[in-house]
């Protein structure tokens, strides 16, 4: 069972793990409205100004300890490399998100949505603190639980791929590019996992899958100069 593939660098979950913080350029009103406060911290995520995303949401935590709010705050102390804080900061919105359930017999969507989210910021605490399989639980729930999983389902596919856990990786990979296929480091991920069982053919190259191709091809498509573009054309061209 060959292993053409060169080791690949890690995939990186969605959050800034390798960003460095950049201090906060604006200061926000301490009387900032609760939308201005929102306002400031989607600009200073964007700009991945993560000691003013903190500044921002721990305000917005201060006027209203939600779930919300607190999954906000998580987020930027993961970012702000806090995994600690974010971890107690997503026990405190879990709590929150318990007594915000909607009546019996009332929509519940958005709710279940909202506790998909903190999984997620969860999972990425864990991830940060090399707690994998309880980032591995924290990313299935909140699959379960999110209105639209890809994200989860990706989280877990490169979770297990980074640990080298195939059977589990392909399963959670197929279903992120079922929710997504636009998510292109999971067609990746696809891709090389199958490509690592590829066989050595009479020709002197490997004989892939129709599945092997199309999620390398699709990974192309998606990302023809994305940061794995030359292994994947290394591993289309041994298949040739």
């Amino acid at each position: 069972m060959p292993r053409f593939l060169l080791q690949p660098a890690a995939i990186l979950i969605w959050f800034a793990a390798t960003l460095p913080v950049i201090a906060q350029s604006q200061p926000v009103s301490p009387q900032a409205s609760p939308e201005a406060l929102k306002a400031a911290y989607a600009q200073a995520v964007s700009g991945k100004q993560w000691l003013a995303a903190l500044s921002a949401a721990q305000k917005l935590v201060d006027l209203s300890s939600s779930a919300e709010n607190l999954e906000l705050l998580a987020t930027a102390q993961l970012n702000a490399r806090a995994p600690e804080d974010a971890l107690a900061t997503t026990d405190r919105a879990l709590e929150a998100v318990e007594k915000e359930k909607p009546a019996a017999g009332q929509p519940d969507a958005a709710w279940k949505d909202q506790q998909s989210k903190i999984y997620l910021t969860r999972g990425n605490a864990y991830l940060m603190l090399r707690r994998n399989a309880e980032a591995i639980e924290a990313y299935s729930r909140s699959a379960a639980l999110a209105a639209s999983p890809s994200l989860a389902y990706f989280n877990l596919c490169a979770t297990y791929y980074n640990q080298g856990d195939m059977t589990n990786g392909l399963t959670a990979c197929r279903k992120s590019v079922e929710v997504d296929p636009t998510r292109a480091n999971a067609w990746f991920i696809l891709g090389s996992m199958l490509f690592a069982d590829a066989q050595i053919n009479g020709k002197g190259g490997v004989s892939i899958t129709d599945e092997t191709r199309r999620a390398l091809d699709k990974y192309l498509e998606l990302a023809p100069d994305g940061p794995h573009a030359d292994d994947v054309k290394a591993m289309l061209k041994m298949a040739n």
